[in-house]
């Protein structure tokens, strides 16, 4: 058996007990069969930072159409209730240039026209909002009470959609999430999609307030910058665009957070040095973003057979770029297991994509994780892992991080403890 039989064979993304030993099999991979498949649910796994660069790059060979498409088929009711909602062409990041190349140009005007000096005080504005909310009690599970409203509220704000909506929204968007996951709940999968025709009818009744009323939201500029760019698309067929945005910005930003606060809290010198150079928050989101990125891989299928690394994959075959194992890559990355914000090529990851598909929200996910990384250090005093309770990890085909981080600080009037984090195991 060749080392690439036995990965492809040993290798179960949707095992959780293989998920701690992951970082040893990239290792392993990288060294012994950069590229591989996994026979159990028939996928190509490209593993070196080189190739993995080289494969979201190569539009030729590699479509991004089945970005979308679950680690397993979805049984047949589910597909049936999918099928009665609109198009899943257009959700941006599963369409190919030429045909791409005009929706991400609007979507990348429309963020723009929303880089103002108000963008980020309205983000400042909410960040306080939230942890003004739980200062003075000492001790909170960061997940619920900041890491997951904040860049829901976020999002919310810059599309344009009432604040009073966000329970519904962030149900609907746990929805989509769930149509990914490892379940195999029928009932469970049935109900989340149901909720995503839901969520879909949702954006479309917003375009069309936008279309007959513009408002100053990027709802309103994406209907025009489409306008504009004579794509000749209609609402209906961008509906997903926004749940895209709206997704893609809340899962990252809440597990990249509680990634940047557990590395901080983890490493007492670390948390030091940041402290005292709050210049440094975008390099630890820099470093947060390469050593465990919220998305750890993305999809892409051959239009034709194609070799990667000496490896022949077929025509219309599923391949995973592996984010998680190219970010670790020491042909790439000097000490990868180390995290180290000083780094030179902290910022050389693939946490936001590369090419045609980089993130064009990237430059505010930046600035949103530097304001409330800012503002949590400064009303939070003395940080640390509360040791009455241990952290959860999501568990997920290509998303990771934690879904509960407990902490505690020195609240005001509380009895002043040590100046250094407690030194608890993540």
């Amino acid at each position: 058996m060749t080392a690439a039989e036995s990965l492809g064979l040993r290798f179960d993304p949707l095992d959780n007990s293989q998920a701690e030993m992951r970082w040893e099999f990239w290792d392993e991979a990288r060294r012994t069969a950069p590229v591989f498949h996994n026979p159990k649910y028939d996928v190509w796994f490209v593993t070196r930072y080189e190739d993995c660069d080289r494969v979201q790059r190569d539009h030729k060979h590699f479509s991004t159409s089945s970005v979308f498409a679950p680690a397993r088929p979805w049984p047949p009711t589910v597909q049936a209730i999918l099928d009665e909602g609109h198009s899943w062409k257009y959700f941006l990041s599963n369409n190919d240039p030429p045909e791409h190349t005009p929706l991400k140009r609007a979507v990348a005007k429309a963020f723009s026209r929303s880089e103002t000096r108000e963008a980020e005080e309205r983000v400042r504005g909410i960040a306080t909002r939230l942890i003004a909310g739980i200062a003075d009690r000492g001790e909170a599970e960061l997940a619920e009470s900041i890491a997951y409203p904040f860049p829901a509220l976020v999002v919310m704000e810059i599309l344009g959609f009432p604040r009073e909506d966000v329970e519904q929204l962030k149900a609907w968007g746990d929805a989509w999430l769930t149509l990914f996951s490892d379940t195999d709940d029928v009932a469970v999968l049935e109900r989340a999609a149901h909720d995503f025709i839901a969520f879909q009818n949702y954006m479309l009744a917003h375009f069309r307030a936008r279309q007959e009323q513009p408002t100053d939201d990027l709802m309103s500029h994406l209907v025009q910058q489409l306008a504009a760019e004579d794509t000749g698309l209609t609402i209906e067929d961008i509906v997903n665009v926004p749940i895209n945005l709206m997704t893609a910005g809340h899962a990252t930003g809440t597990l990249l957070l509680l990634e940047e606060v557990t590395e901080l809290l983890k490493d007492p010198e670390l948390m030091a040095d940041v402290r005292a150079n709050p210049e440094k928050i975008p390099q630890l989101v820099e470093e947060a973003l390469r050593y465990e990125p919220p998305v750890h891989g993305i999809f892409r299928t051959t239009l034709s057979e194609v070799e990667v690394a000496g490896v022949t994959i077929p025509e219309g075959a599923r391949v995973l770029i592996c984010y998680g194992s190219a970010n670790h890559d020491p042909a790439k990355f000097k000490c990868p297991a180390h995290f180290d914000i000083d780094r030179d090529d902290v910022s050389d990851h693939l946490g936001f994509g590369k090419g045609t598909h980089f993130c064009p929200g990237a430059w505010f996910a930046r600035m949103e994780q530097r304001v409330v990384l800012e503002l949590l250090l400064e009303r939070c005093p003395n940080l640390r892992f509360h040791p009455d309770h241990e952290q959860e990890r999501l568990e997920h085909f290509w998303l990771r991080g934690y879904q509960k981080l407990w902490v505690q600080w020195d609240a005001p009037g509380a009895a002043a403890s040590s100046d250094e984090p407690a030194a608890a195991a993540a």
